[in-house]
C-alpha cells in the first residue's frame, strides 16, 4: 500500500469511527436522561425522628438522583451554566405517636451511561386534610405563578467520611393560612406548612465547587428532629 493510499485510508477510516463513536453515545445519552431504576436496591439507609405533624401530614421521604457524567449535562448556552439531569424517587414513612420513620435507598437507580448518582435527601410532605396544600401547578397563569410549597431538601449526600457526620439534623417548620387571587370573586384561603433545615447545605452541584455535605453515605441511619414553630402570619 502506497503513501496516498494509506492517506486516503486515514481520512476515510478515522472520521468514520469518531462518527460511529459519536452516534453511540448520543443514542446512550438520549436513552439515559431517565434513569433505571433498580430492582434489587442494597444500600439502604434508615431516616427516623419526631414529627409533630400527624394528624394533617402524610409524611414521605424522597431522594434526589442527579447525572455525574459531564456529557448528560444541561446546558444554557446563554448564561454560560449547566446543570445536572434531575430524578426523583419517593419512598412512603410511617408516623406513629409522634415519631416517624422510613427507609431510604442510595442505589435506587442504576448508574448507566450518565453516572447517576443520589445527591440529595428530602422531605415530602402531602395533605390529609382538603384545606391543606401540598403542592401548586408549576405553570403560570396570567401573572401568578404557582409554586411547589412542601418539599424540603433536608440533606446533601456526600460520598466520603466527614467530621460531622452522624449529628441530628433540624428542620423548623411554620403553619400559616395563605390566600390566593385576594380581593377577586375567586379568592381561596388554604393552610400550608413551610419548613427549611437549620443548618447549611450546598446549592445544587456546580463543577467548581465541593459540596457542604451533611449526610454521609456510609451511614446506616440518619435522625431528623422537627420542630413546630406554630402558626405565623403571612408578611409580604
Amino acid at each position: 500500500m502506497n503513501i496516498k493510499k494509506i492517506i486516503k485510508y486515514i481520512l476515510i477510516v478515522v472520521p468514520a469511527l469518531f462518527l460511529a463513536k459519536c452516534g453511540v453515545e448520543t443514542v446512550m445519552y438520549n436513552t439515559d436522561l431517565t434513569p433505571e431504576i433498580n430492582s434489587n436496591p442494597t444500600h439502604k439507609m434508615k431516616v427516623h425522628g419526631n414529627f409533630p405533624f400527624e394528624d394533617e401530614v402524610k409524611l414521605d421521604m424522597a431522594v434526589l438522583y442527579i447525572t455525574t457524567n459531564p456529557v448528560c449535562d444541561k446546558n444554557n448556552w446563554l448564561a454560560g451554566i449547566r446543570f445536572p439531569q434531575r430524578f426523583m424517587k419517593s419512598f412512603p414513612a410511617t408516623v406513629k405517636d409522634g415519631a416517624f420513620e422510613s427507609d431510604i435507598y442510595l442505589d435506587s437507580c442504576l448508574p448507566g451511561f450518565c453516572k447517576w448518582q443520589a445527591y440529595g435527601v428530602y422531605i415530602s410532605p402531602q395533605k390529609k386534610k382538603d384545606d391543606l396544600v401540598d403542592k401548586l401547578d408549576t405553570t403560570e397563569k396570567g401573572s401568578e405563578k404557582k409554586i411547589s410549597i412542601l418539599s424540603t431538601r433536608i440533606g446533601v449526600v456526600a460520598y466520603e467520611s466527614f467530621k460531622q457526620q452522624g449529628e441530628s439534623l433540624d428542620v423548623e417548620c411554620i403553619k400559616r393560612k395563605d390566600v390566593k387571587w385576594k380581593g377577586l370573586p375567586k379568592e381561596e384561603t388554604f393552610t400550608s406548612y413551610y419548613c427549611k433545615y437549620l443548618g447549611e447545605i450546598s446549592r445544587p452541584r456546580d463543577y467548581s465547587s465541593n459540596l457542604k455535605a451533611n449526610i454521609s453515605s456510609s451511614q446506616k441511619e440518619v435522625e431528623i428532629n422537627f420542630i413546630n414553630k406554630g402558626f405565623k402570619e403571612w408578611q409580604k
